[in-house]
């Protein structure tokens, strides 16, 4: 079997779970997903696999596979491990972080804004976050923290369909943009320990939204 083909199955797959094109609870199998994506089912079927493992589908043998609901306890988690991680990094950021880093930072910064100037919808709100994540993996590459990058981005599909959620009503656009200033300015200043304080403010924010979205849209979460 074609390898790219088995990986362009699961990226689409993957996708369209995180953007909601399929919704937590939702039944899938490899048929379905083979019809929607025009293969076989062999492709299909390892995709699920796959997204099995991130904890994006939930396979019961011999019955049926599921869309995953939000688990909030796994959100929680994931929120720990990428904040603890992050926060552990700043001591080796500030020390190698070179002018062209900062650029960096300040175009994926811009083109979050960019973005959120446009009307959300599935899409849009997905490269929004690809945008987000490219923000903040500057830090981890430049920290010298790849093991760390690796692993946040293997591990925080709960955490990031929490994200898109708020990211789809549009609503905290400008508290995103803001802090992305924020932390840009403080490194420019090499204002390590302010730096440190506004990134656990704006990392802790997803709790809140945790919160919120659960009891606006309890169907699509679970306890864990």
């Amino acid at each position: 079997m074609d390898k790219s083909l088995n990986q362009q199955t699961y990226d689409r797959c993957r996708k369209d779970i995180m953007t909601f094109a399929l919704k937590p609870g939702e039944p899938v199998s490899a048929a379905k997903l083979a019809e929607r994506y025009h293969v076989s089912r062999t492709p299909a079927r390892e995709a699920l696999v796959l997204l099995s493992t991130e904890g994006l589908v939930d396979i019961f043998p011999q019955s049926k596979s599921v869309i995953s609901k939000i688990n909030i306890s796994r959100v929680r988690q994931e929120w720990f491990i990428r904040k603890t991680l992050e926060i552990g990094m700043i001591d080796a950021f500030f020390k190698n972080v070179s002018a062209a880093d900062i650029e960096q930072m300040k175009a994926y910064a811009k083109r979050c804004e960019e973005i959120g100037m446009q009307p959300r919808n599935h899409e849009t709100s997905y490269e929004y976050l690809v945008s987000d994540n490219k923000f903040h993996a500057v830090t981890y590459h430049v920290a010298g923290e790849m093991l760390a990058a690796e692993l946040i981005e293997s591990t925080m599909a709960h955490y990031s369909r929490v994200r898109l959620l708020v990211d789809l009503d549009n609503a905290y656009k400008d508290r995103t943009v803001s802090d992305h200033s924020n932390l840009i300015r403080l490194i420019e200043a090499g204002n390590k320990e302010e730096y440190r304080k506004v990134l656990t403010t704006h990392l802790g924010r997803v709790l809140g939204d945790l919160e919120r979205k659960s009891q606006e849209l309890p169907d699509l979460f679970e306890m864990g």
